[in-house]
């Protein structure tokens, strides 16, 4: 509505100030007035009301009697009550026994035309019907039981003529009041509102003319207070610009050293999971060798001893030798699969999604097996990929070490570690990790891929494991990682896009 007023800033505040004031104006009048004729109109159906209710009384006698004279010399004279224009007599079943009728109030009472019969209400009280200016009453005469009824018909035109002159009042009230309200409007706001107007003006200018000052009419303090704002809002603007122009010579710079550090803070992070994941596998490597290195050296010693007391046929040493020898083979097998993370990565291999899957596992196994953890891979379909096996390898360790925990936090004494590949619409390539551990937080799933972000303590993990599978998968293999819950535990999924069909 405002955009059809004037564009002059006081010229529209002391339109829509005086808009307001008439609205409300009107509305408060509006509203006294109808309050007014409503209790004039409640006032005159209670008056009625009463009024039957005695009519009843002053019938009941003459009606318990059978003496209809006298009824009728009642009604006669009770017709006489100001408004009141029609009564009926009638006894409990309808039959109309006497109906006086005038048609003002400074008119004779005479006899009513109409049916010999009326149709009485079903209960013994007293209805009433409102229809125009005209109100109809049913009333019960009652003796010690039901003798009869009246029915009594109002003239309400007297009311409607007071609500009139209660409307016609509360408008005028209206008029005045608003005529004088905008009288001290304008009166009140004129000089403050054209001092707002001109502020106003140099506000929107301002750009134009930096460095200036607007004269102030002192009417009111707070646009005094604006004026000197908006003097040192220019000189101000003068400075910013300035600093702006500087800033612009030096953005470039700037944003090249945070991107420098943010790249640095990322390979901190990637490093410190490395090294983290490293530690791991020292711990799996001691695990992996143990067994193997103990049956060499029970062998050995058995060996030796047969040996020494001669009791060893050339066949048995042949044999014990083979079996040593598988075992070296297994731990200079193991070596090399240790070492595959010490390597540089190198990003242009042709990786099978399977063979890193089965390198982790070959890793982590025997550890695994102590924990009570047991692994599934099921391979639905597959296809090679363009990237580094070191990298794909270490992502599956870091969901590997993620889902050992959660399992033995969550005390599971058979845990299941289940891997899945496949091939979604021959345009992604999943791996899917699940485990048995019970679930990842709600509260994290948002965030599970920030760095720092874990739901174990901090001597058993710092939150880095997640973010470096996301960092290596987006950035290096172009593909995503989300992270979700199942039955019994949570599932990690690996996608990353196809160019090849499968095998």
């Amino acid at each position: 509505m405002l955009h059809l007023l004037p564009q002059r800033l006081y010229t529209r505040m002391l339109m829509a100030i005086t808009l307001a004031m008439v609205i409300g104006t009107l509305g408060l009048s509006f509203w006294t007035a109808a309050s007014q004729s409503n209790q004039l109109l409640a006032a005159r159906l209670q008056q009625a009301a009463l009024l039957a209710e005695n009519l009843a009384e002053g019938c009941a006698h003459p009606l318990a009697l059978e003496d209809y004279a006298s009824l009728d010399q009642y009604l006669r004279h009770a017709t006489g009550l100001p408004g009141l224009r029609k009564v009926s007599a009638t006894d409990a079943r309808g039959v109309v026994l006497a109906a006086l009728y005038r048609a003002t109030d400074s008119s004779a009472a005479e006899l009513a035309d109409g049916p010999a019969t009326l149709q009485v209400p079903v209960e013994a009280t007293q209805t009433s019907r409102l229809t125009g200016t005209t109100l109809l009453i049913w009333q019960p005469v009652q003796a010690g039981g039901l003798l009869g009824w009246l029915q009594i018909t109002y003239s309400l035109e007297e009311i409607t003529q007071l609500q009139q002159q209660v409307w016609r009042h509360g408008i005028i009230l209206s008029v005045v009041e608003t005529v004088i309200g905008i009288s001290l409007v304008v009166f009140l706001l004129r000089r403050p509102l054209r001092s707002l107007s001109s502020l106003s003006r140099f506000a929107r200018e301002l750009p134009q003319h930096k460095g200036t000052t607007v004269p102030v009419e002192s009417s009111v303090t707070e646009v005094q207070d604006l004026g000197e704002s908006l003097n040192y809002a220019s000189t101000e603007l003068c400075r910013i610009e300035q600093a702006l122009l500087e800033l612009n010579r030096t953005l470039e710079a700037r944003v090249e050293e945070e991107l420098a550090k943010s790249r640095e803070k990322d390979a901190l992070l990637l490093q410190q999971a490395r090294y983290q994941t490293l530690g791991e596998l020292l711990v799996n490597i001691a695990h992996h060798w143990r067994q193997p290195l103990n049956n060499i050296g029970a062998r050995v010693q058995e060996n030796a001893w047969l040996l020494a007391n001669g009791e060893i046929p050339p066949e048995n040493a042949m044999a014990a030798a083979d079996l040593i020898m598988q075992d070296l083979k297994q731990l200079s097998r193991s070596i090399e699969t240790f070492t595959l993370l010490c390597r540089p990565a190198l990003p242009d291999q042709v990786v099978l999604p399977s063979d890193a899957v089965k390198r982790a596992i070959l890793m982590v196994q025997d550890s695994y097996q102590q924990a009570g953890i047991s692994f599934e891979l099921k391979l639905n379909a597959e296809q090679e990929l363009q990237g580094s096996l070191q990298d794909l390898v270490q992502c599956i360790l870091n969901l590997f070490s993620n889902a050992r925990d959660a399992v033995v936090a969550g005390h599971d004494a058979a845990g299941l570690i289940r891997v899945e590949i496949d091939v979604e619409e021959q345009k992604r390539l999943t791996i899917a990790v699940s485990d048995t551990g019970g679930g990842i937080p709600p509260q994290l799933l948002h965030s599970l891929f920030d760095p720092y972000v874990t739901s174990k303590f901090r001597t058993q993990g710092v939150g880095l494991g997640l973010f470096v599978v996301r960092q290596i998968i987006e950035q290096r293999f172009n593909g995503t990682v989300i992270a979700a819950n199942q039955d019994r535990g949570a599932v990690i999924t690996i996608a990353i896009p196809l160019k090849q069909e499968t095998v």
